[in-house]
């Protein structure tokens, strides 16, 4: 055997052997936490006066996600921390994440002085039919292990009175009234749980998880760049900063900041900021499909009017419409969020803010009511819009050609038709039609149909790829080439 095959044996064995010694035998992912900031002392770790043994402990060079997949990361230290004690899981709302990963709201002060008791019970299996329940000693909030889980989407805030539920050992949750059973990670009990316990418990059940659709994140930092160079060719371009081309490039801006957005949240540069992100993203998705709709109905007008004399101010008046009617709600959110963001009780009422993600919520009546019920009215005006402007061109290439003659200079059938239908395409982006599918698909996943399908997952596709599309269309073309070439 060579050399070079020696060693690389060799290489290939300590590697597995090495990734092998990092699992934590009969210990789940989800049950350890990282310690690597945390200095071994007398062969044990003390995380918050918990003696950590070393072989409860681990390297690990991967995290593992909410659906189960694995992603590789630098390599840390994690100790499965749930052996000795009971450990409750409480989510923490992505607002309150900082950096290192903790969460700064300040709960473990709150539970420590409520001193807090849960008590644990066993399930007793005397016979396949019958289940008993066995009181185990009671944990107060000193001698509980807390864990802080992040907010998913999906996630199901349940109310539950003391008759309703049964805490077991293991950090199960036995719900009396379905007779279903939340495993330690299927579930985390709201932030706001003290206020109301005993009386009532609030939970939230993992509905769903969050799938990684692979190759998202490069073709958004593409679709950057792409909205970047359209709104500088527009910008450039003197005869492209009309009416039309400036409610373009205010819409495009709206889109590339949110894109932006998305993208430095992803790398976990919006911690401290999270929350004037929130708003912030809401505010610009509010204007682009606002500006969707203005640029809807200006082509319609266009395209159906004999007067091609653009409107004095009628930039600036489309422009107050857009900014002011995407403000109003932004406020009313604000203020919604100032009273009852903090109550479990008006959770779907109210549209959190920062929960899961820098995003707003997604569940619930107020995201019908504020986010996706506003922008499908407005994606389904842009849509009737496109369809009766599609539907005006084709009568008039029609009549066109019943009373062309059949000449030399004349193009080939085909040839306009391929011109039609590429004009078509244009207005279909560019009136904001294509993200109809988005909010079909946002319909379909809120009530759990298609989820991890191929149709989820074209959606997501494109809607990451919209930067790139409206370069294509808009600026790879003949004309626009054209124009560039002689400016």
């Amino acid at each position: 055997m060579s050399p070079v095959l020696t060693l690389f044996g060799i290489f290939l064995i300590s590697s597995i052997a090495k990734r092998s010694s990092a699992d934590i035998p009969e210990c789940k992912y989800r049950e350890t936490i990282d310690i690597s900031r945390y200095k071994k002392l007398n062969d044990t770790y003390v995380y918050e006066g918990l003696e950590i043994p070393a072989n409860l402990t681990g390297e690990y060079s991967f995290r593992e996600l909410s659906d189960g997949s694995k992603v590789s990361a630098n390599k840390h230290l994690r100790a499965c921390i749930c052996k000795d004690r009971p450990c409750i899981r409480i989510c923490c709302a992505h607002k309150d994440i900082l950096a290192n990963g903790e969460c700064s709201d300040g709960l473990k002060k709150e539970i420590s002085l409520r001193m807090l008791n849960l008590t644990f019970d066993d399930i007793i299996q005397t016979d396949p039919n019958i289940t008993e329940l066995r009181k185990m000693p009671q944990y107060n909030s000193t001698k509980m292990i807390v864990l802080r889980e992040h907010f998913q989407p999906c996630d199901e805030v349940l109310g539950l009175k003391t008759n309703e539920y049964t805490m077991l050992k293991d950090g199960s949750i036995l719900l009396h009234p379905t007779a279903e059973m939340l495993s330690n990670d299927q579930y985390c009990l709201f932030p706001q749980t003290y206020s109301d316990f005993p009386e009532i418990l609030w939970v939230v059940n993992r509905m769903c998880v969050t799938r990684y659709i692979p190759a998202t994140f490069g073709i958004s930092i593409i679709s950057l760049v792409c909205f970047i160079l359209t709104m500088a060719v527009y910008l450039y371009v003197k005869k492209l900063r009309n009416l039309l081309g400036k409610c373009l490039i205010s819409c495009l801006f709206c889109l590339f900041l949110e894109y932006l957005i998305w993208t430095l949240n992803k790398i976990n540069l919006l911690y401290m900021v999270c929350t004037l992100v929130a708003y912030s993203r809401y505010f610009l998705s509010m204007a682009s499909n606002l500006w969707f709709a203005v640029i809807s109905y200006y082509l319609r007008k266009l395209f159906t009017s004999l007067n091609r004399h653009e409107p004095r101010n009628a930039f600036l008046k489309y422009s107050a419409f857009v900014w002011i009617s995407a403000a109003i709600p932004t406020g009313v959110i604000y203020i919604m969020n100032q009273i009852w963001g903090e109550d479990p009780q008006k959770r779907y009422l109210t549209p959190l803010v920062g929960f899961v993600g820098c995003v707003m919520q997604n569940w619930g009546s107020a995201y019908w009511i504020f986010i996706n019920g506003p922008i499908l009215i407005l994606t389904t005006f842009s849509s009737i819009m496109f369809i009766l402007t599609a539907i005006h061109i084709w009568r008039v290439k029609r009549e066109v050609k019943r009373f062309a003659k059949q000449n030399e200079r004349t193009r080939p059938f085909l040839d306009i038709d391929i011109q039609t239908y590429l004009q078509f395409l244009r207005l279909f982006v560019i009136m904001g039609v294509s993200w109809l599918l988005d909010k079909i698909t946002s319909l379909v996943e809120d009530f759990h149909y298609l989820l991890g399908t191929i149709i989820i997952d074209i959606s997501v596709y494109l809607n990451s790829g919209f930067g790139i599309i409206i370069f294509v269309l808009l600026i790879l073309k003949a004309s626009t080439l054209e124009l560039l070439m002689n400016r």
